[in-house]
């Protein structure tokens, strides 16, 4: 069943008109028509069973006739902190990292993050807030991740206070994710560089930021596919993979 989301208050036999970007979508997209079903969520927990009413030009009305108390958050609670990148590599990695459970995502500026215009900022938050939101309805999520403003590194190491277990990807490192992880664990903090990966004066500070740094492997992996390896590793070993 198709899901979607609204940030709107819900409830049981509540009608409502659906906002006119997520009407374009149900009605133009999915060809969602009266009386389709299709379940509703708006990122405070559990689902909503609801059907449309009435089609106009402008206006989707919906009714809301059941609420399901469907959880799918994983018990791990993993924050990804990824440097800015290209926006292509960019847009993957938060796509695949909700799918994978992650809970809080910090877009950090690097020394080899590619330039970004200081006036677009917040169109680029609101981008990837939409991803975000679009990977939530494909993957049965029920909450967003939080979404954190762009940033650069140097300020987000000096307000991290994310707990014990944070880790840096770095090629250069000799220990893998097992030994730099303290059992058992609830927290994680991963930090990934953009292309190229972080400079070593970057490792530095995270090091000083009680980061610890590990390696995936001797193959060189792209910032994206990083994000996704470290994030399946941890939910395999700690969380619900």
């Amino acid at each position: 069943m198709h899901r979607l989301f609204i940030s709107s208050p819900l409830a049981i036999n509540q009608r409502l008109h659906l906002p006119s970007e997520v009407s374009h979508y149900a009605v133009h997209v999915l060809r969602l028509r009266v009386n389709d079903s299709f379940i509703l969520f708006n990122g405070l927990g559990g689902e909503y069973q609801a059907k449309i009413i009435t089609i106009t030009k402008k206006i989707v009305e919906i009714q809301i006739d059941e609420f399901c108390n469907i959880e799918k958050e994983s018990s791990l609670q993993l924050t990804l902190v990824q440097a800015i990148s290209r926006p292509e590599h960019m847009d993957y990695a938060l796509q695949k990292s909700v799918e994978l459970g992650v809970h809080h995502i910090v877009p950090v500026l690097t020394e080899r993050s590619p330039p970004l215009d200081k006036n677009r900022l917040e169109k680029r938050e609101q981008h990837w807030q939409k991803i975000i939101i679009s990977a939530c309805e494909q993957c049965g999520r029920n909450r967003l991740p939080t979404l954190s403003p762009i940033q650069s590194l140097i300020q987000w190491l000096a307000i991290d206070s994310s707990g014990e277990n944070r880790i840096v990807l770095s090629p250069q490192s000799q220990l893998n994710l097992p030994q730099a992880i303290n059992i058992p664990t609830q927290q994680i903090t991963i930090l990934v560089g953009a292309e190229g990966g972080l400079t070593a004066q970057e490792i530095q500070l995270a090091n000083k930021a009680h980061y610890t740094a590990i390696s995936l492997g001797p193959r060189i992996l792209r910032t994206e596919t990083a994000a996704i390896a470290i994030l399946a590793l941890c939910q395999g070993l700690w969380g619900d993979l």
